[in-house]
């Protein structure tokens, strides 16, 4: 039986419990000679020798609890160490988690409240996530997609605060379907669901239960780089493997610029990333003309996409070749006259939706653009 002293995220009462598997006493408690900072690298806390760190103390954990907390605080790069803290009852034996390799800290102090408004909603989703795969792949596997948990889970907290216009039907809330179940068939790049389900009927009866499987794919941005004053665009080819696999003979597509919100990122911040990355084209916030929010295909995938069109300077030396090396992207640019992406919507040779999406909204806002 083990005691751990906890000094960081896993003093939430909730997010404990979900980590852990069940309810788990604690008590108040110090850790002498370490103090408790903003990590140097974003907002975690780590521990900083000096001073003291407040904290609480554990019970006495079984092995279950212990090899969830292991399984979770590993993946975010902690190690337990053994310590000695000032518990009620005097000095006490408890592990604590402590980060490895780390930046260390910022120098500021961390703050629970300050943290857990910004990214607790996210962290308990992603962390349900994490727990998921304790026994169904490795630790490695796990940090390697990090990542992508986070970012996934970022775009549910941000999808269950948004509250469309409904002028027209729309209105049956969420919370009248009933979900029985939800198999996790899979978890990787994208996460596959089979959920199991009963809902609402329009004629006032109930559907009984149906299965339904969705695909789970990161939040991401589009954008398209207008040039006013020249009149032309930027589109970006590559292959998409969405494309070969449906078994279309020509599967490298033109499409706007795109990328995935990463954890911690605005749409608007993904498409500038992005611009620069996929086409070597700097953008700024006021550089980007909001097109819309929507799904891309909500009857089996669980994405939303943020599209933008971009006034930038486009000029000849613009187009070439761009990608990132590290994520095995090949990506060829191409700029061609506004004239020319209208009419490929109307040929089908525009075969994207974002780029469809967004070559109609500047066939209607073109005029005003070009002032």
């Amino acid at each position: 039986m083990t005691r751990y002293f906890l000094f960081g995220t896993l003093l939430w009462d909730d997010l404990l419990r979900d980590v852990a598997g069940e309810d788990v006493a604690t008590c108040p408690a110090d850790l002498s000679g370490w103090s408790v900072e903003r990590a140097a690298a974003g907002d975690w806390p780590v521990l900083v020798p000096g001073g003291s760190a407040r904290g609480r103390l554990t019970g006495e954990l079984g092995s279950a609890a212990r090899a969830r907390l292991d399984w979770y605080e590993i993946a975010f790069g902690m190690v337990p160490e053994a310590v000695s803290v000032d518990g009620p009852d005097g000095a006490i034996a408890a592990l604590v988690y402590r980060e490895q390799g780390g930046a260390g800290g910022a120098g500021i102090p961390w703050s629970l409240t300050d943290w857990r408004g910004v990214h607790g909603e996210r962290t308990r989703i992603a962390a349900a996530e994490v727990m998921r795969g304790m026994g169904r792949v490795s630790p490695a596997d796990i940090v390697a997609r990090r990542g992508l948990i986070q970012s996934r889970a970022q775009g549910v907290a941000l999808a269950r605060q948004v509250r469309r216009p409904t002028t027209v039907g729309g209105t049956t809330p969420a919370e009248a379907v009933r979900v029985a179940r939800v198999d996790h068939v899979y978890e990787g790049f994208h996460r596959v669901e089979e959920w199991h389900l009963d809902h609402p009927r329009f004629d006032g009866g109930r559907s009984g239960q149906i299965q339904r499987a969705i695909s789970h794919v990161t939040d991401a941005a589009t954008v398209l780089p207008y040039d006013p004053v020249r009149d032309r665009v930027l589109l970006v080819e590559q292959i998409r493997i969405g494309a070969l696999a449906k078994g279309d003979p020509l599967p490298w597509l033109l499409e706007p610029v795109a990328g995935l919100i990463d954890a911690g990122e605005t749409a608007e911040d993904a498409a500038i990333r992005e611009a620069q990355e996929e086409a070597g084209t700097t953008l700024t916030a006021e550089d980007l003309h909001f097109v819309g929010r929507y799904y891309p295909s909500p009857g089996g995938l669980a994405q939303i996409l943020f599209s933008f069109v971009a006034l930038c300077d486009l000029p000849d030396r613009t187009d070439g070749l761009h990608g990132l090396v590290d994520e095995q992207e090949d990506i060829r640019t191409h700029l061609l006259p506004a004239d020319d992406l209208i009419a490929m919507v109307a040929t089908g040779e525009a075969a994207n939706a974002p780029l469809i999406i967004s070559a109609q909204w500047l066939a209607l806002h073109r005029a005003r653009l070009r002032g």
